[in-house]
């Protein structure tokens, strides 16, 4: 009887090990964001802060133009009104421009590198002839000038292709540059990921197969339950698509998680949970918890001979997550744990900088009895 009970549990296991690998490529949409600004060579200038980037750039340049062109003339009589009707133009070309490569942005990205970059250049140069087409227009609609191909018209227009061509040059330099670097962090973010999602501690594993095996006989409805979590856990880490999730989804991972831990340090592992309430809305990068719970126990919790407690606070305030997570740590260790779990949050820095920018930070701080670790970010994926 033992024996064909101890075989059903075991090919409980395998089945459930299958579907959690089998299923590991299923990703959770409810969750994840559909940004690919980082996927393609040109930048996404549909983004406001990129508009924003545009708008600066060509405020500048209305700046500098103004401060170089002699005042007064027959079109200014001082500093303020030319700086003014300057800029409005200016910035009237930066907008259409990033206007025209948002529209185009899906035509450029099906193009070759290099034609792409030629054709958007290109682009640019179209748009401001025809915004300096339309200004002169305006001009002698509005009775500022008496023809609409004034004297001065082939040389404003020269004047104007050719520092255009100048500025758009150097911008589409700086916004591509910009782009690679956020392509490459994007990708060490990736590999970084899945490396993380890969790494499954093997004597986690077999600890874990172990108290399995022994709860077979004596409790079999808690095997099952620790079966399936240990199949959801191995599902998300083995998922290589998905990157971001509900934080509802990540905080039952973790618990699953820390679950199939206590069956193995039993009560030396107390885990305290503060969780607020969080919007629908509300996403993480994938295993984001698990790891930093899994190195407070390796260097706080089973060092200790009397084991020790993980706190783990969540809240949500003015769209912005909080998260605390502490340890008690062993009294002659604490000093040591300075360098606890560096690479850990050196991996999490890099994905949230891949997602967030500078909008999310991850802090750690040794004391004498606990080491705590507190992380802030945006409710979105602000990339």
């Amino acid at each position: 009887m033992d024996s064909t009970n101890n075989t059903n549990v075991f090919n409980r296991v395998m089945t459930w090990l299958n579907k959690g690998a089998g299923n590991g490529k299923e990703s959770t949409n409810a969750g994840h964001v559909a940004d690919d600004s980082h996927e393609h060579f040109l930048p996404n200038f549909c983004q406001l802060n990129m508009t924003f980037r545009v708008l600066i750039i060509a405020e500048l340049l209305a700046l500098v133009i103004t401060l170089v062109m002699p005042v007064p003339s027959i079109f200014f009589d001082n500093y303020f009104e030319a700086l003014f009707q300057i800029s409005l133009f200016v910035l009237w070309i930066a907008l259409a421009c990033a206007m025209g490569l948002c529209l185009s942005r899906k035509y450029l990205n099906r193009l070759p590198n290099r034609m792409a970059i030629i054709t958007a250049y290109l682009l640019l140069l179209l748009i401001t002839i025809i915004v300096n087409e339309s200004a002169v227009w305006l001009l002698y609609i509005f009775g500022k000038i008496s023809s609409p191909r004034p004297e001065w018209y082939a040389h404003l227009q020269f004047q104007n292709i050719f520092v255009s061509a100048i500025i758009n040059a150097l911008a589409l330099g700086y916004f591509l540059t910009k782009q690679e670097l956020l392509q490459r962090t994007v990708s060490e973010a990736k590999a970084k990921n899945q490396a993380l999602q890969s790494r499954i501690r093997p004597h986690f594993v077999f600890n874990a197969m172990n108290i399995i095996a022994s709860l077979t006989r004596s409790e079999p409805a808690k095997a099952e339950a620790a079966i399936e979590d240990m199949s959801e856990l191995f599902r998300m880490m083995l998922n290589e698509e998905e990157t971001l999730v509900p934080v509802n989804r990540e905080i039952e991972v973790a618990q699953k998680y820390l679950a199939l831990e206590k069956l193995r340090l039993d009560n030396r592992l107390q885990v305290d949970w503060d969780i607020g309430k969080f919007p629908r809305k509300a996403i993480m990068p994938i295993l984001t918890l698990q790891p930093l719970l899994e190195n407070a126990i390796s260097e706080g919790i089973e060092p200790s001979a009397t084991g020790g407690t993980i706190s783990i606070k969540l809240w949500e305030n003015d769209d912005i997550i909080y998260i605390n997570i502490s340890n008690t740590v062993p009294k002659k260790r604490g000093r040591k744990s300075r360098s606890q779990n560096n690479e850990s949050l050196d991996n999490i820095r890099l994905r949230f900088r891949s997602h967030y920018g500078d909008k999310a930070s991850l802090t750690a701080d040794a004391h004498d009895d606990h080491y705590l670790v507190a992380m802030t970010l945006p409710v979105r994926d602000t990339i």
